[in-house]
């Protein structure tokens, strides 16, 4: 819980100090998905285990939700859709100060995947 007001107060302070603006990408690869952003690719190639939460804020910009659950918080981004038909959601679990999995969801076309997913996905194709 502490961890999740540390993560809101972070983000309304840079708010208000007017530095949230996404960058481009940080050292690490955190960028903010777009429409045209692949996710299973997102997800896949996204630097788990390496990031904070506060990179994650500084790259991707202000969360459009944020909330804590069982011991993590969560940082979750609305993409605008073409024709505002579903919504398509990146969340970003911090647990310790890291990110530990990232989800994607897409309402529209009722597809979601986590990172974890992905990568065993990749992993199975692979070793065929």
């Amino acid at each position: 819980m502490k961890n999740a007001l540390a993560l809101l107060l972070l983000a309304l302070l840079m708010l208000t100090s007017g530095w949230v603006q996404a960058k481009d990408k940080s050292e690490n690869g955190v960028f903010r998905p777009t429409l045209s952003t692949n996710p299973k690719s997102y997800l896949r190639e996204f630097p788990l285990a390496k990031v904070g939460g506060g990179e994650v804020i500084q790259y991707v910009g202000t969360p459009d939700k944020t909330f804590s659950l069982g011991g993590s918080d969560f940082i979750t981004y609305n993409i605008a859709t073409r024709s505002n038909s579903g919504i398509i959601e990146y969340t970003f679990e911090v647990k310790d100060g890291v990110v530990v999995n990232v989800t994607y969801l897409n309402s529209g076309n009722f597809f979601g995947v986590t990172q974890r997913e992905s990568a065993k996905e990749l992993q199975a194709v692979s070793e065929k």
